[in-house]
């Protein structure tokens, strides 16, 4: 006779919190109802075992993706490498069914681990990452009736979970097991039957042997098409070699593929301080993987983020990730099984927090500072994003500023001739702007040009010494200075017979160090650097040089160029003013015309980049050093103002007055359509929304390939023709100084 077992949750539970969850199971129906009763006379509220299944049952999960995560987790879990999980739907969509091909389960951890919320099987299990017990629960939030269907080696058991009472909330739940024999194996055909004939569709396949099927009877209906990208959501990153997951017998963790591990660090876990494993952070792009920082666990998704590094100390952090996300690539943070996770799966444990964003940023930087530079497809996918953020990095390297960390030192001890960049923010900030610094970037040719210092031997005769190198920026921006650093096309022609030699260059330390002068002995005389530019950091650099030299070469036959900026220089703040304004009140500071020729230049940009965008022009305005050292600010929600003090715009802004530089003008461009962006996006998005991110960047895109499409199609002007036009009448390009303009209108509001 088959025996079959019922009961109540509630009363699994009230039985397992008094100790006596054995002889609950032991015992005849008679029996089980007085144990029941003594405990509910012995709980301190009648009720507390139906409230802790409501609290576990309908506080875990604000979507239907958490319980279908947890449904997957424990097939993974007990699962072999490389095995078959399937998720199959009905065709209304009321079903779901998850199955896979583990060791299942017996009776008694149906009962006892299953059945009862924070309990576990899974405890000490080292592959297991689920083990608080209340997985199987979630699921009675979007499914109150439940299947399962179970078989191990030794039989096999039939779960039936009904609610109890109107809901949801439902009150309690009942349960039903029934055991189930063993499947019969099923012959093997005779040798020469019609079924194993070559043509004829083969036997469907037998039920396994071992395995767990869980069916979900559906609260509300979903669609297939939504069922595969909430699986997708959920498991599409776990590696096809610790599972394949089909849904509706296609295969949706194919995402794996895509990845590649970028970086490894250690994780050690307080308050013992041991390392629990290491946090593994993948990249990739195409199908499966999102654009965002996606935190997992066995491949199962934790968390995702838009913005990988919200806090304000890791600016540069942030922006560099920004530029990698918004080029369409994800990052994948792959956590050790150590690391706990809180009941609904949906974060790291506040406990392991602070440890897992250490491990986080330290991996980005080995990221950043091993791989990312040197990666072609990537570099070439990122472009001017990347090249933009370590721009500001470039400018103070060339401006001879020494990376200092100002909030660290007393008032006293700063010194008065080193600038902080803009970059300087706390240590760790710093550290990481240094290892971008001497990381060796750019391959160059180092090449003995037969000049030599006094008393130097002369080169042998015939013979041209050279050698390649990997050099770092700080190496390339002492080359610059010492005036020996060239493009390659420019290089002779070094045949193999003539000497090399592969050393490195010594013209700067390998570690973070001051910065040599010109002439210094760390560069060698009579050396020339031939730098390659067939990579998007070195032709960005380059052009960063030329951008320099032509603002260092403009032609003054007015008045002498002002001197520029002492370092360690104030602030020189201006407030923000129209052209009009900035005409009258300042109108006899040398270069104030320029700066109005400047900014009729925005004026046509933002009129060219409205009119392809179907967007109202914007007011031009031109501040100094008032909203901080930007090049540019958005106002008002549609005004954009200029930074005339710093010292990137006045070097792009001299460049077009000069001549008609069309790297500078893309440059200028690209600035101007970064407010635009922010101004478009300010009129409907919240505040917050409006800042840098994947939709951010994302529109920005937008609107540069239409404003590309729209001069294309002859619709909009090319706005660098009003060059032209807006250097008529200047006898000058030079920029007034930013300390004359803040002094004429600190006078002009005395005089009012």
């Amino acid at each position: 006779m088959t025996q079959i077992s019922y009961g109540l949750f509630s009363e699994l539970l009230l039985v397992r919190i008094h100790g006596r969850a054995e002889a609950y199971l032991e015992a005849s129906s008679a029996e089980r109802l007085a144990l029941v009763a003594a405990c509910r006379s012995e709980a301190t509220v009648p009720d507390l075992a139906q409230r802790i299944l409501s609290r576990t049952i309908y506080a875990q999960a604000s979507s239907r993706i958490g319980p279908l995560r947890e449904l997957l987790q424990n097939a993974l879990d007990a699962s072999p490498a490389g095995a078959r999980i399937d998720v199959r739907s009905s065709e209304d969509g009321r079903e779901i069914s998850v199955t896979d091909q583990g060791r299942g389960m017996t009776r008694t951890e149906l009962l006892t681990d299953l059945l009862v919320p924070f309990r576990s099987g899974k405890a000490g299990e080292i592959d297991a990452i689920g083990e608080h017990g209340i997985g199987f629960f979630s699921a009675l939030e979007i499914a109150p009736w439940i299947e399962v269907v179970t078989a191990t080696a030794s039989g096999g058991h039939r779960l039936l979970v009904a609610p109890l009472g109107a809901g949801p909330r439902h009150e309690d739940f009942s349960w039903t097991l029934l055991p189930l024999p063993r499947p019969l194996p099923t012959p093997s055909p005779p040798a020469g039957d019609h079924a194993a004939r070559p043509g004829r569709a083969p036997a469907p396949p037998r039920r396994p042997a071992t395995g767990t099927s869980v069916r979900l009877s559906l609260a509300q209906p979903i669609s297939r098409p939504a069922l595969a990208a909430e699986i997708a959501a959920a498991a599409g990153l776990v590696d096809p070699a610790v599972a394949r997951i089909y849904v509706d017998g296609a295969l949706v963790n194919t995402a794996r593929a895509r990845l590649r591990r970028a970086a490894e660090v250690p994780l050690r876990l307080p308050p013992s301080g041991d390392i629990c494993g290491a946090l593994e952070l993948f990249v990739g792009r195409g199908d499966g993987v999102e654009p965002q920082l996606t935190i997992t666990q066995k491949g199962l998704t934790v968390a995702t983020r838009v913005d990988p590094f919200p806090g304000p100390e890791l600016g540069l952090h942030r922006d560099l990730a920004r530029a990698i996300t918004a080029a369409g690539f994800g990052l994948v943070a792959e956590l050790p099984l150590g690391v706990p996770l809180n009941k609904g799966r949906s974060a790291v444990a506040a406990s392991a927090s602070a440890a897992v964003e250490a491990a986080l940023v330290a991996a980005f930087e080995r990221f950043i500072l091993r791989d990312a530079l040197y990666d072609r497809e990537l570099l070439r996918a990122v472009d001017h994003r990347l090249s933009s953020v370590l721009d500001r990095l470039v400018h103070a390297a060339l401006l001879g500023e020494s990376i200092t960390i100002a909030s660290a030192q007393a008032a006293d001890e700063l010194d008065p001739l080193a600038r902080t960049p803009t970059v300087a923010a706390p240590e760790q900030v710093i550290r990481f702007a240094g290892g971008l610094l001497d990381a060796p970037l750019f391959r160059s040719i180092v090449v003995d040009a037969g000049q030599r210092p006094p008393g130097a031997p002369p080169a042998p005769l015939g013979q041209l010494h050279w050698r390649g190198a990997a050099l770092t920026l700080r190496e390339l921006l002492q080359a610059h200075r010492a005036g020996v650093l060239r493009p390659l096309e420019g290089a002779p022609l070094l045949p193999s017979t003539q000497a090399r030699s592969t050393a490195r260059w010594p013209l700067g330390a390998s570690s973070p160090a001051p910065e040599p002068a010109a002439g210094a002995p760390g560069a060698r005389p009579g050396e020339l650097v031939y730098l390659a530019l067939d990579e998007p950091l070195a032709l960005s650099f380059w052009r960063r040089l030329a951008t320099e030299g032509a603002a260092a070469q403009h032609a003054q036959p007015a008045a002498a160029a002002p001197p520029p900026r002492p370092p360690g220089a104030a602030p020189c703040p201006m407030p923000r003013t129209s052209r009009d304004v900035l005409l009258q009140t300042a109108a006899d500071v040398p270069g104030v015309r320029a700066a109005a020729a400047a900014m009729t230049i925005i004026e046509r940009l933002d009129a060219a980049i409205s009119e392809s965008a179907d967007l109202p022009t914007s007011p031009i305005w031109a501040h100094q050093d008032l909203y901080g050292p930007d090049e540019m600010a958005h106002t008002d929600g549609s005004g954009i103002s200029v930074n005339l003090a710093s010292a990137r715009v006045r070097a792009l802004l001299t460049a077009v007055l000069l001549r008609d530089d069309a790297v500078a003008f893309t440059a200028l461009t690209d600035l101007l359509l970064h407010e635009k962006t922010h101004v478009s996006l300010a009129s409907y998005v919240p505040r917050p929304m409006a800042e840098h991110g994947t939709s951010f960047y994302r529109r920005k895109d937008w609107m540069r390939r239409r404003l590309l499409a729209a001069i294309a199609s002859g619709a909009v002007v090319d706005p660098i023709r009003w060059l032209a036009v807006a250097r008529r009448g200047l006898v000058s390009s030079a920029l007034p100084a930013p300390e004359e303009l803040s002094r004429a209108f600190q006078s002009s509001a005395a005089a009012a």
